[in-house]
């Protein structure tokens, strides 16, 4: 479905991740400030197809509190701690995107 979507949009599947990805980021940051970032167990080999990789710029205070709460002896790196639960929700707001998007794939007038 979702290379359907970037044939529609005419880009890349990868495109599509990174604007999910980014419209997502300032909503997933608040609300891990305010909760804390959600524990998330996520199935070896459970990612899809395409990778989500993202860069997302944390604030240097907001850093700071995630990797002492989450990874005080700094051994994963706050990336890694971070990924899975990024991921789980990246997925959730790229299924609803995909829901959204007006993914017509016949000429107009063709319609029967």
């Amino acid at each position: 479905m979702a290379e359907t979507w970037a044939a529609v949009a005419r880009c890349s599947v990868q495109f599509l991740i990174r604007r999910v990805a980014q419209g997502l980021r300032d909503q997933v940051f608040d609300d891990w400030e305010r909760d804390g970032m959600p524990e998330v167990n996520e199935p070896r080999g459970a990612r899809g197809k395409h990778p989500t990789s993202v860069t997302l710029t944390l604030r240097p205070a907001f850093a700071a509190d995630l990797a002492a709460r989450h990874d005080p002896l700094g051994f994963l790196g706050l990336a890694r701690v971070m990924g899975p639960a990024f991921r789980a929700r990246f997925q959730e707001a790229f299924d609803m995107a995909l829901d959204k998007a007006p993914l017509q794939t016949k000429p107009e007038g063709d319609e029967k």
